[in-house]
Order: C-alpha cells, then sequence, then structure tokens
C-alpha cells in the first residue's frame, strides 16, 4: 500500500496538479508557492514520524527562507496578481509532496533496495497517470520523438531530472 500511495502522490498527483495550476496562474505564483513543500513537509513528518519535532530555528529559518523566494519571484515587480484557483492547486501540489515524502521515509525502512523501491513508486505513479491521458487531451505521436529538442528534453528530465533524483 505504500508504494500505491508515493506512486500516487510523489509521480502522479504532484505533477498533475502542478500543470494544472500552471495553466490558470502565473509560473512565477506556482514557483513560490510550490517552494514551500519542505514545510508542509517538516510539518507532516511532525505529526507522522517518529522523533521528528519542529523547533522555533525550523519556523525562523523557514519564514526567511519564504521571504527570500517572495523577493526572488516578484523581481522587482511588486504587482500581486492572484488567480484563485491556479494559486489553491498550487497550494495542493507541495501538500501532496509532502504526504509522498513521509511514505518515502516508511518505504526507506522497509528492506528494499533504493533502485527497487524507486522502481516501483514510478510503477503506480505511470498506472494511476495512464488515466489521465484520456481526461486531457493528449495526442499520441511518435513524430514528436523525431525532433532532437524534444526528445533532448524528454531525455533530460526522465534519466536526469527524475530517475537519478528520486534514487539518489
Amino acid at each position: 500500500m505504500l508504494f500505491i500511495g508515493a506512486g500516487l502522490c510523489g509521480v502522479t498527483l504532484y505533477f498533475l496538479i502542478e500543470n494544472i495550476a500552471l495553466v490558470y496562474t502565473l509560473a512565477s505564483n506556482v514557483g513560490v508557492i510550490v517552494s514551500i513543500a519542505p514545510f508542509f513537509t517538516a510539518v507532516l513528518a511532525h505529526f507522522f514520524l517518529d522523533g521528528e519535532r519542529l523547533h522555533k530555528r525550523f519556523i525562523v529559518g523557514f519564514a526567511l527562507a519564504l521571504i527570500g523566494i517572495i523577493l526572488i519571484g516578484f523581481n522587482g515587480s511588486f504587482i500581486l496578481q492572484l488567480n484563485p484557483l491556479g494559486d489553491l492547486l498550487a497550494f495542493v501540489a507541495p501538500a501532496v509532496w509532502a504526504i509522498y515524502s513521509v511514505i518515502m521515509r516508511k518505504i526507506g525502512e522497509l528492506p528494499y533496495h533504493t533502485i527497487g523501491a524507486t522502481r516501483k513508486v514510478f510503477f503506480y505513479g505511470l498506472l494511476f497517470m495512464l488515466p489521465a491521458l484520456f481526461l486531457f487531451e493528449f495526442h499520441f505521436d511518435l513524430g514528436r520523438f523525431a525532433n532532437m529538442a524534444n526528445l533532448s528534453n524528454l531525455l533530460f528530465l526522465g534519466l536526469g531530472a527524475s530517475a537519478l533524483c528520486f534514487v539518489t
């Protein structure tokens, strides 16, 4: 059940919700909001993992980091543009990622090799992702792989930014 939950939350729901949020709000809003994922993770870990505590230093450090992230996100122009649906989805995404992170800590306590556990999580994530193809306008076209830019992006995201980072 842990692998199913991790695949659903960390592979399918997080990325699906974040990408849908990008349709409804600015990328800068999503970037700033999603960057609070470690805070949600720490809070959930405090409640669901033994020995995880929230300290005042964490709260102060998080607040300072968030202020810095917001200043970077505004990039010198203090124009606040809220898009409620997109921003709400952007808040849901890091909460889902926090659930994934706590589940992965639990999986880490099981007698599985890191690569084997990651493979199982990715399998269930893919399994849950397939129905989403029918909910959205997805057009399967192998011709897209003929474009070297598309192929390079896919390889980087699949091998570098996902598989390698999930294992390490």
